[in-house]
């Protein structure tokens, strides 16, 4: 149920009606959550925490078969993009396999929708952002200005990489 309330001051500024959505009660029945063993301010959330018992931390590898930060195609063939991943391991004492390979350009470009990296442009990554997978521009960290004016190089998982945001 929305009511008709205008406000002064409102996002109008002219005192113009605006429709608000109705507040109704304003939760005023409900009630405190109880407290379990997880829910108490004395429970410590790090004592859940279970050592995998690594002998020591290993190496990351590198699989790089292509550049992403150099031109496109970046090393592949024609109509292929060079893509940086990160294959994350199963078991936690495996190291992290960071890389690029190639695999057949998409076309969305910057701020395009993406379900996965082949829908990109070469010179492009499909990310996770605030407003849904979108594609962007593949930047250096240590190059800032391989981002267009108005948007900054934001780091990815691949060191080194990042992606104009």
């Amino acid at each position: 149920m929305y009511t008709s309330d205008p406000q002064p001051g409102d996002a109008s500024g002219d005192g113009t009606e605006v429709l608000l959505p109705d507040a109704g009660d304003g939760g005023k029945d409900a009630a405190k959550p109880d407290a379990t063993e997880d829910g108490s301010p004395e429970h410590d959330a790090f004592e859940e925490y279970v050592d995998p018992g690594c002998p020591d931390a290993a190496a990351p590898v590198f699989a790089f078969e292509c550049d992403p930060l150099a031109p496109p195609p970046g090393g592949c063939a024609e109509l292929e993009a060079c893509y940086p991943y990160v294959d994350y391991p199963s078991d936690p004492c495996e190291a992290e396999v960071y890389g690029a390979y190639c695999l057949p350009a998409g076309y969305q470009t910057q701020g395009q929708p993406c379900e996965s990296p082949l829908d990109c442009a070469a010179g492009f990554v499909c990310v996770v952002s605030g407003s849904g997978n979108q594609c962007v521009r593949v930047c250096s960290l240590t190059d800032p200005a391989t981002c267009p004016d108005g948007q900054v190089c934001e780091p990815l998982d691949v060191a080194g990489v990042g992606g104009c945001l």
